[in-house]
């Protein structure tokens, strides 16, 4: 007795591998939000109330802000009144520093475990195990997570890492594409 599959219609197994591509990154998202929490802004910069901005560099340094001097103002009209102020305090600019080195250090780390689930979803992506839908979605769910990935740590690498990135990718798709679909 010969058992008869039902051949279901393109649009619905296009359908389903899509679905299989964004909820596959969608999971893979929300395990780097678990794995590794992005750090808050309002723990390196808290909030600072300022009820009046300092008005000197003195006032400003005490109150750990960095002063900011105007540049000179050229000549202009003396029947204007002048302008006594002299710079600005930036209250955030201490602390920009120590958050934005956060940010890369996450960014780092995010990226190598995106790549690594990526990695995951694409082996097992590319063992036949029964259904062409699954295994597509899997391996292209694979692919977009290495997108995903290098677009998030693109900004904060610098250009060796960007050609390392990309030299990676194109030698990695490139082998499994030899390895694996040989004509």
């Amino acid at each position: 007795m010969e058992t008869i599959t039902q051949q279901h219609p393109k649009f619905v197994r296009w359908a389903l591998m899509l679905g299989i591509i964004v909820i596959l990154n969608v999971f893979f998202t929300v395990i780097v939000a678990l794995a590794y929490p992005a750090p808050e802004y309002n723990t390196y910069c808290p909030n600072i109330q300022e009820k009046t901005a300092p008005a000197d560099a003195v006032i400003c340094d005490a109150q750990g802000g960095i002063w900011n001097a105007y540049a000179p103002a050229p000549v202009s009209d003396v029947s204007l009144p002048k302008v006594t102020t002299t710079g600005y305090c930036d209250m955030y600019a201490k602390c920009q520093k120590p958050y934005q080195a956060a940010q890369d250090q996450h960014a780092l780390y995010a990226f190598v475990l995106m790549i690594g689930l990526g990695i995951v979803a694409l082996v097992i992506g590319l063992i036949p195990f029964g259904s062409s839908i699954i295994s597509s979605g899997l391996s292209y769910g694979g692919v977009l997570a290495f997108i995903i990935g290098s677009i998030q740590y693109w900004g904060t690498a610098g250009n060796w890492i960007r050609l390392a990135i990309s030299a990676v990718g194109l030698i990695a798709l490139l082998y499994i594409g030899w390895r694996r679909f040989r004509d």
